[in-house]
């Protein structure tokens, strides 16, 4: 993996790194990173036009070898890892919360010379061994067999993987992974889609532990062909079980094989010595949508379908895997005791074929519906890389990352930052997660009601940024954790189709925004900047006037602002913006003519903290307001300056190469990867002693979430260059997680499908410059790429479906298709690009509406003199001219 001419170069640099940082680091930084990024000039056209050459999605091919490392999530939300192989075989299975960190145990060796993650200088799960030594099938076999395969008149298997075709192509398109078969042996080609149910908005129809595969036979050859298609399922059970043949039955329209199984879970180790081995039950099912018959296979009980195709034919056969281990098992941390609690969809389902049962009932809405989704979210006129890269960061909550647990009413979210790391859904990197936000807003209110607001927050309005597994408190306070839970509050207002989720949870949102007004009101000044002790995101807590957490503190205040505004609590919106317009001038005592700095504390000296370097997050209030339709927060031009220092100082072409200098770190880039590092001094300014502190190596680092944190605000300024080179952040990242290199749906930090990079869907939603407020029935759009042709997906709080529109001339005429739920819509914000527009004409479902054209800061505003609810099949057509 590490060439030997690159491992000498890298061992040499090392060795040479303490004397290399007696000269001054700004002057390393200056001439490490490149002011002359050397770009393709092909690839940045490819970040833009669709169709281009380099606008490559998610896909492998047995013919490049770029199959191996492809793992993509295909169970249900809330319901364990399984993973489907780009050869179309499922692995991984962590379905019964076997409780390691890391979607696999996998440790991998330091490359030579650099430290590694742990003391032994090795890499764990938490320091990128899934990034520098990808799992595969081959290296983690599941423990049972498990598979699909065609079965010949002459008895001959021909199984679904790499090594029994001649051809074997995947195309990602998450939730759905598609794979094809080819062979010239064969008179049969095939076609597999793999998913779980995934719709939109649709909680319950969406967190079920199945995965669906369905495979589309087709004769190629010019003679009939009889055949069988087979599936077979091994008994899990490492323990003794009486019926290792398991179940059968069969009918007409379903057929099944199902198992119940226990398996040992190992004895406690090291802090946990003493913990008792413990015995997981629970059941699997394999089921075919048809008439089967049994069948085994190497003496593996299994399912057989008859397949009959005439010459140039095709069929679909359906085959479910279903699983039900009710107990859910979580050691929060090392000290914990392994405890267990109970699968929120155990509540729905009595076993695996309970699960099967109903998906089977229910198949032609739930195929149909998710297939519509993932149709209309790759109708766009977006490059195909941005679509994928932006929506595959969701996945996270198809894996072991993320639980569903039973309460008695509809279940409690909870997640850890990565599979198996730091626990309690931590409000100082969910934060950051926009995701799940827009795909399911009922699972964000989750975490506000029932958790933040519910047990976490302390009577001073504190929010403790671990929410622990079983309700008690969660430990400190971030500073940045408890501005993001003020700001989520006011999304998920927006978010929701009136206005009962604010109403409800007001004097707990208020109450939280008071807490950092009273730290703002103790620090001395009062001058809506925060000063003193301010734990935040990277494990450390920093003094002083800190630009990062002091923007999002203002971003809060203009949320408390207009939630206040809402509920009618005149005195708190003029507080929220008295201190807002105080904090918005002084912020400006930050900006040192390029960028933002930190004020560091003298009464704190051995304090880490950024000071005067180029820190990533320095003007994150902005991202979030721009999410939130708050509008500018202060200095325009100062942000984007400050946002172009990114670009010119910590973007890099080659991680590996800063990496030589600057060794220290994780591995989340590497060699050949390009990306933005997330601090650096090239005006000097680094302190000796900030290298004594632990999370000092993380501003050698890469981290995705972060990264998309940058891009999506860059993007969203709507500048020709800041659009380009915040496309290009996010298209570094998307390039490091290529197929032929690592698994393109595991994007890791602190260990596996970090809940951080869920910040990707911010890029796409500042690429279409969107804007939503439900309970205002407001909608608009505002791309930056392609506005003269464009068409894209949107959610909303109880519908998606499609947004189009095209400018030529002095006319611009858009429209809205709903695919799946209604919109409710009062407003519709448009950006025709012209001032010289004076009317709109509106029809849905072909009858014209009464409207109004308002100008408004982005455009026009077109406003409906009544509210409607547009319907699948209704269209709303706009015509401005």
């Amino acid at each position: 993996m590490y060439p030997q001419a690159r491992l000498q170069v890298v061992l040499a640099v090392c060795l040479l790194a303490p004397a290399a940082f007696a000269v001054d680091p700004g002057t390393l930084y200056r001439n490490t990173i490149p002011k002359d990024k050397q770009l393709d000039p092909a690839w940045v056209q490819s970040l833009t036009e669709r169709g281009h050459a380099l606008d490559t999605g998610i896909a492998g091919s047995k013919r490049d070898d770029s199959l191996k490392f492809i793992g993509m999530p295909v169970g249900g939300i809330g319901c364990g890892t399984v993973y489907l192989s780009g050869d179309g075989r499922l692995y991984v299975w962590d379905i019964w919360s076997q409780g390691y960190a890391g979607v696999l145990p996998n440790t991998t060796e330091s490359p030579m010379g650099f430290p590694g993650g742990t003391r032994t200088g090795h890499v764990n799960a938490a320091s990128g061994s899934s990034y520098l030594n990808p799992p595969t099938f081959e290296r983690f076999t599941p423990d049972f067999s498990q598979g699909f395969g065609i079965r010949f008149q002459d008895g001959s298997l021909k199984e679904f993987n790499a090594g029994g075709w001649e051809s074997v192509e995947f195309t990602g398109k998450w939730p759905i992974g598609t794979v094809s078969y080819k062979d010239s042996t064969s008179p049969i080609d095939a076609e597999l889609k793999a998913y779980s149910p995934f719709i939109p908005l649709s909680l319950d129809d969406s967190t079920m532990p199945v995965t669906v595969l369905s495979y589309r036979l087709t004769n190629v050859s010019d003679q009939p062909v009889s055949a069988e298609l087979v599936g077979w399922l091994e008994n899990i059970s490492t323990v003794a079980v009486a019926d290792q043949q398991g179940a059968f039955q069969s009918d007409p329209r379903f057929t099944s094989v199902s198992h119940h199984c226990e398996m040992q879970l190992p004895a406690g180790r090291g802090k946990n010595a003493g913990l008792p081995p413990s015995v997981h039950k629970g059941t699997m099912a394999m089921s075919y949508l048809g008439a089967g018959k049994q069948t085994v296979v190497e003496q593996i009980p299994g399912i057989a379908a008859n397949v009959v195709l005439e010459s140039g034919q095709s069929q679909e056969f359906t085959f479910l895997v279903s699983w039900h281990f009710p107990v859910v098992r979580v050691r929060e941390q090392l000290k914990d005791p392994l405890v267990a609690y109970k699968n929120e969809y155990a509540s729905r389902f009595k076993d695996a074929l309970a699960v099967a049962h109903h998906v089977a009932k229910n198949f032609e809405r739930l195929s149909s519906q998710t297939l519509q989704w993932v149709d209309t979210w790759n109708d766009s006129t977006l490059p195909q890389w941005l679509l994928d890269r932006t929506m595959a960061t969701a996945d996270t909550l198809q894996t072991a990352n993320c639980f569903l647990l039973a309460d008695g009413n509809g279940g409690r979210f909870w997640a850890w930052e990565g599979i198996g790391v730091c626990h309690g859904t931590c409000t100082h990197v969910w934060h950051y997660a926009q995701g799940m936000a827009r795909l399911f807003p009922s699972l964000e209110r989750n975490l506000r009601e029932k958790t933040d607001f519910g047990f976490a927050q302390l009577p001073n309005g504190a929010v403790p940024f671990r929410g622990t597994i079983d309700g008690a408190e969660g430990g400190g306070i971030a500073i940045d954790g408890q501005c993001g839970t003020v700001l989520r509050s006011y999304r998920e207002h927006l978010l929701s189709a009136d206005d009962s989720f604010l109403k409800t949870n007001w004097p707990k949102i208020k109450l939280a925004l008071e807490y950092l007004i009273d730290f703002d009101r103790n620090d001395g000044d009062f001058d809506g900047l925060l000063d003193g002790k301010q734990h935040n995101t990277l494990d450390a807590s920093w003094y002083g006037k800190v630009h990062a957490i002091s923007s999002l503190y203002l971003a809060s205040l203009r949320s408390g602002e207009e939630m206040a505004k809402r509920v009618g609590d005149t005195e708190f919106e003029t507080l929220c913006r008295g201190l807002y317009e105080k904090g918005s001038k002084g912020i400006e005592t930050l900006y040192n003519g390029e960028y933002y700095v930190q004020e560091e504390d003298p009464n704190h000296p051995e304090a880490i903290g950024v000071g005067p370097g180029v820190y990533i997050d320095q003007v994150i209030g902005q991202f979030w307001a721009n999410q939130l339709g708050l509008g500018r927060l202060y200095n325009a031009e100062h942000m984007q300056s400050a946002l172009n220092s990114l670009w010119k100082h910590n973007f890099v072409p080659d991680v590996g190469t800063f990496r030589e200098t600057f060794r220290e770190g994780r591995f989340y880039a590497w060699t050949g990867d390009a990306g933005l590092i997330m601090c650096t001094w090239p005006n000097g300014g680094l302190r000796e002693n900030f290298r004594n502190h632990r999370p000092y190596r993380y501003f050698n680092e890469c981290m995705s979430g972060f990264e998309y944190q940058a891009a999506a605000h860059m993007v969203a300024e709507g500048t020709p260059q800041l659009v380009r080179q915040g496309l290009a952040v996010t298209r570094a990242i998307h390039d490091r997680y290529r197929p032929e290199a690592r698994n393109p749906y595991n994007e890791i930090e602190c260990s596996d499908h970090y809940a951080r990079a869920m910040a990707s869907y911010a890029v796409f939603l500042a690429s279409c410059g969107f804007v939503y407020d439900g309970p205002a029935a407001m909608i608009g759009f505002d791309p930056v790429i392609g506005p003269e042709n464009f068409r894209a997906p949107f959610t909303a709080a109880q519908g998606w479906g499609s947004f189009s529109q095209t400018i030529d001339g002095g006319k611009m005429t858009a429209e809205l298709d709903v695919h799946w739920g209604s919109l409710s819509l009062k407003t519709l914000r448009l950006n025709p690009r012209d001032s010289k527009i004076k009317e709109a004409t509106v029809t849905l479902g072909g009858k014209k509406l009464n409207v109004k054209l308002v100008r408004n800061e982005i455009g026009v505003s077109v406003e409906l003199a009544e509210m409607v609810s547009i319907s699948p099949g209704q269209v709303l057509a706009v015509e401005l001219r």
